[in-house]
């Protein structure tokens, strides 16, 4: 098994075992693939860091609904949710501050992730930067990622209020439906972080083969986990091969990769594919003279777009 088969393999590991839960998210990679040992600090941390948002965020609109009931004891939950629309939901700044954390986090795994896998397919070629198509998609998806999360837990505070209201319920116990949000919990802080290395693993991928000029070609392979329930559509998927910047057609959707962001809910889900070189033989045995003048005419062409 070449080197860039190992190295994906490894990483596929580690897709399916963050399908799965692991707890352990330190001892899912193998041992013989030491450069992988930072995927597990990266996802911890950006769960850390999503977690701590997801409190300020629980903060902020706890200490606002107290502020808010602390000024009339006669206040209804009715006045709060209108309070809510109005108001709250527009001074949340959970958007604006994770999206550039969430740019940062993306940015650095991206890197990592495509410079190790360059290594892999051939060491005489080295990474520099990103591409302007790699650095717009961390821009536009960590924005909206934020933007997510945030409107849907807007709409999880607005419908628990809305069903305390209907309910009967007193002042205190709508406090506590809004403490037990489970869009504040650690679980979301976890989903999200492994869901987010996936796609920037999936973005690295695609990121160095664009880089290595003897790559031209990209091969789909299915390999989701024991506990996740694959699509039809994406086994049908396996050993489908492209042109490295060609999409692929998935259940009458277009990606360029698995977990593309471009794909709805149904084909990013609980996907667990990869991608993979296809290497052109003749082109390894080039000069590196001949090899960077390839390279260099693609990524002037992913500047200039």
């Amino acid at each position: 098994m070449s080197k860039v088969d190992n190295l994906l393999k490894g990483i596929n590991a580690f897709i399916r075992k963050a399908e799965e839960g692991s707890e352990d998210i330190t001892a899912i990679l193998p041992n013989d693939i030491p450069e992988l040992d930072e995927l597990p600090e990266l996802v911890e941390s950006f769960e850390a860091l999503t977690a701590k948002r997801l409190r300020q965020q629980r903060k902020f609109y706890l200490d606002a609904f107290q502020s808010f009931i602390s000024k009339d004891d006669e206040m209804t939950l009715e006045a709060m949710l209108n309070y809510l629309q109005s108001d709250l939901f527009a001074s949340d700044e959970f958007a604006i501050l994770y999206g550039i954390e969430a740019a940062a986090f993306l940015t650095n795994t991206t890197e990592s992730l495509t410079k190790i896998i360059m290594e892999s397919i051939g060491k005489d070629v080295a990474f520099n930067d990103l591409s302007m198509r790699t650095t717009d998609w961390v821009a536009s998806w960590s924005k909206e990622l934020a933007e997510i999360m945030q409107l849907n837990t807007h709409k999880a505070i607005e419908s628990e209020l809305v069903a305390a209201i209907e309910a009967g319920e007193s002042i205190q116990q709508a406090e506590i439906r809004l403490k037990d949000l489970p869009e504040f919990d650690r679980k979301r802080a976890r989903d999200t972080a492994r869901t987010e290395i996936l796609a920037a693993s999936s973005q690295a991928n695609w990121e160095s083969f664009m880089h290595s000029p003897s790559v031209e070609g990209k091969k789909w392979k299915h390999s989701g986990s024991k506990k996740s329930q694959p699509g039809a559509t994406h086994v049908a998927m396996d050993g489908e091969v492209v042109g490295v910047d060609e999409l692929f057609l998935v259940d009458g959707e277009f990606g360029m990769y698995p977990r593309d962001t471009t794909f709805s809910a149904k084909n990013r889900v609980n996907c667990g594919c990869v991608i993979g070189p296809v290497v052109n033989q003749d082109i390894i045995r080039l000069s590196l003279e001949e090899k960077e003048e390839i390279r260099q005419q693609v990524l002037n062409e992913l500047h200039e777009e």
